[in-house]
């Protein structure tokens, strides 16, 4: 074989690898929910796991490229943005990290409370909220409609993450004759952990 063309043979990235593991967890869970009659509890379990998964994923992102993450969750959508040193913007080489919309009568809340911490987190709460000054600085460019992206939950580059915990669970337009929730923790590092399903405010064992 003619060295040259050895010369050319790459491996995959760790990214790659991980986004490969992330698509097929995806497939895998989507191959649960056909098999379970697609139940309602499958499809929290399906959302959590996707939510958990990506978790991850942005995680690594953030500690094999040296860069600040944060996770922005609105209405029923989340999204992961990085910080550039002015503002939060997109993450436009991962597509995973981008706005993800769930279901109409599926809801995402985010509590920080209650999360039985064994120590401080390492993390301050306001350790990216911007001041008047920075928050013009963040204005800038925008169109007028627009608001700056400030997230509630930070992934650092060192590892550090916020502890926080998001449940989802169907809106109240969705009836279901459980009240189903599976939530998503995660205290000082990744990985986060599933919690499910938690029935009529029966939490399973963890």
């Amino acid at each position: 074989m003619d060295k040259n063309t050895n010369n050319t043979i790459k491996g995959f990235t760790l990214i790659e690898v991980l986004l490969v593991i992330v698509v097929i967890g995806m497939m895998v869970a989507a191959i649960q929910i056909n098999f379970t009659s697609n139940k309602p509890q499958a499809k929290l379990r399906q959302e959590s796991s996707r939510f958990a998964g990506v978790f991850n994923l942005a995680a690594e992102y953030g500690l094999l490229n040296n860069i600040e993450l944060g996770l922005f969750i609105e209405k029923n959508s989340y999204q992961f943005v990085g910080f550039d040193g002015v503002r939060w913007s997109v993450v436009a080489d991962n597509e995973l990290l981008s706005v993800y919309q769930l279901p109409d009568e599926i809801g995402i809340s985010l509590s920080f409370d209650d999360l039985a911490l064994e120590q401080p987190s390492l993390i301050d709460a306001e350790l990216f909220q911007p001041d008047d000054e920075m928050l013009e600085q963040m204005e800038e460019g925008l169109n007028d409609d627009d608001k700056p992206i400030i997230p509630q939950v930070y992934l650092l580059s060192g590892g550090d993450i916020t502890p926080f915990r998001v449940e989802f669970s169907f809106s109240d337009e969705f009836l279901v004759s459980e009240d189903i929730v599976f939530a998503v923790k995660g205290l000082y590092t990744t990985p986060v952990k599933i919690i499910g399903p938690i029935i009529d405010g029966d939490i399973p064992d963890e």
